[in-house]
């Protein structure tokens, strides 16, 4: 049980589990399924210009594969990176893509309108 005179560090490392989920949620689930949607629309591009070289060169199909060897990669950053410096990763993971997902949800509503 957390008091409140837990330090911030601390209230962050007790959820360690729950910001591993949000990047999960956000960074791989969110980012992937908006922008496989926003995709479908003629008027919607990627703004990256790697993962836009990515998905002419090879397709679609290797977003899924290459965010999970992302995630993958920055799990295994975390698990060597000493605590509590390692809980920047998946908390950087999960606002990233919270970040990621929203932008994207914004960009198909405006383009829908």
């Amino acid at each position: 049980m957390l008091s409140d005179f837990d330090s911030s560090v601390e209230i962050l490392e007790a959820h360690t589990r729950l910001w591993w989920y949000g990047a999960i949620a956000f960074f791989l689930v969110g980012d992937t399924v908006t922008t496989l949607v926003g995709l479908q629309l003629q008027t919607i591009v990627e703004a990256s210009p790697v993962a836009a070289w990515l998905i002419n060169a090879h397709g679609l199909v290797l977003i899924v594969p290459l965010k999970l060897a992302v995630v993958c990669g920055f799990y295994g950053f975390y698990r060597i990176v000493p605590e509590p410096h390692n809980i920047g990763i998946p908390l950087g993971l999960c606002s990233l893509g919270f970040v990621i997902t929203v932008w994207n949800g914004a960009v198909i509503v405006a383009a829908l309108l």
